[in-house]
């Protein structure tokens, strides 16, 4: 079993889909079945546009069916011999001999049993190569508790592995204080301002167009700029727009960066970019490569930073810190929810706080603070 990922000839319907990916055969025949599960999951029902999803999506199924293959299994046997299954078989191999973290192993059996599901409502197989079981989860004390009716019960294959929840990571006032201190580059001060202060993803900050920049001047504003992120600009996970909110300061220093540092960046190369933060040769940097990883990572701080944990951070504190607010008449959850750009609710509650909308001219004191250690630094 090999995985391909098609070029611009590779067309349904007339329409060409360059990076969906393709299961073959060693022979370079296609896997039939593979393909059509892949178009039903990822085209028809059109919620994974994500070029970058269909790569997790191919390979995930892919590592699937070349373990089969590799151990002369029969993916369409699905009669169970001595209590094992072929998705138990490959579960325990992903376990003791290529010692994946259970949530890793829990989201590979996933997509596997969701080919199986599909391959039983097309007829490929004749029963499901697992049980269903019922398993109490803890009480749901959100404000959305009153929605649930599962009466804490809830159906789960039981191939799947019992996994336990992890804490999300991310820095305290001091820490950030410290990070802005050991961070002498310009360049990157910003980055790590803009992470901390609107809670967007790496991929995004690193598309990021300079045409969202404005001078505020021109465009003065109270406390923040809303900047609309549209997929037709900028990568956008899930392709779906959404706003943030950059603080006046922020913008003021954006702006200072497009007309001195970015403008002597991007005369070093022959072509003109979109984006906002160009590297040393007047390029963008690639959304692929740890760039900002490593560079943090050189500060030698005595804890872990990253852009995900900047997101992170952005969340808790901005929550915490509206929450603490009495003259506030809107909801902390949903505001966060909106500027993370999560899809549901339930997200965003492992921040434990929400909000419905924020008014205009609302500047948090997680931001303020963020201001303050900046000039401090």
């Amino acid at each position: 079993m090999k995985l391909i990922f098609a070029t611009d000839s590779f067309k349904i319907d007339h329409q060409p889909y360059p990076g969906f990916p393709i299961l073959v055969h060693d022979d370079m025949t296609t896997f039939t079945e593979g393909l059509k599960f892949l178009r039903y999951r990822l085209l028809k029902r059109g919620r994974v546009l994500s070029e970058k999803s269909w790569v997790t999506y191919g390979r995930d199924l892919y590592d699937f069916f070349a373990f089969v293959d590799a151990n002369n299994l029969d993916w369409r046997d699905v009669g169970e011999q001595f209590d094992t299954s072929v998705l138990s078989t490959y579960r325990d191999a992903c376990l003791t001999v290529y010692k994946l973290a259970p949530s890793t192993v829990n989201r590979r059996l996933g997509l596997a049993i969701k080919f199986y599901q599909y391959a039983a409502r097309q007829g490929w197989v004749p029963r499901l190569p697992y049980d269903v079981e019922e398993i109490t989860i803890p009480h749901n004390r959100s404000f959305l508790a009153h929605t649930d009716r599962s009466g804490g019960v809830r159906a789960t294959a039981d191939v799947l592995l019992a996994t336990k929840k992890t804490r999300i990571k991310l820095l305290n006032t001091e820490q950030v204080g410290m990070l802005l201190n050991a961070i002498e580059d310009k360049q990157l001060k910003l980055m790590v301002r803009l992470f901390l202060t609107t809670g967007i993803r790496k991929e995004e900050l690193l598309t990021f167009p300079e045409s969202y920049v404005v001078n505020p001047r021109l465009y003065p504003v109270k406390s923040h700029y809303v900047v609309n992120l549209t997929p037709q600009k900028m990568a956008v996970k899930g392709s779906h727009e959404r706003s943030i909110h950059i603080p006046k300061s922020l913008m003021e220093d954006l702006w200072q960066y497009t007309i001195h540092e970015r403008s002597a960046r991007s005369k070093l190369g022959s072509e003109d970019f979109p984006q906002l933060f160009l590297n040393d040769k007047g390029r963008p940097f690639s959304t692929i490569s740890n760039t900002i990883n490593t560079r943090l990572k050189k500060l030698g701080l005595p804890f872990e930073v990253y852009p995900h944990i900047f997101r992170h951070t952005y969340a808790t504190h901005t929550l915490k810190s509206l929450m603490e607010r009495n003259d506030l008449k809107f909801n902390p959850l949903m505001y966060v929810r909106d500027r993370l750009g999560h899809s549901s609710i339930t997200t965003t509650e492992k921040y434990l706080h929400f909000i419905d909308d924020i008014a205009d001219g609302v500047m948090n004191d997680y931001q303020r603070e963020i201001d303050n250690l900046v000039e401090a630094a």
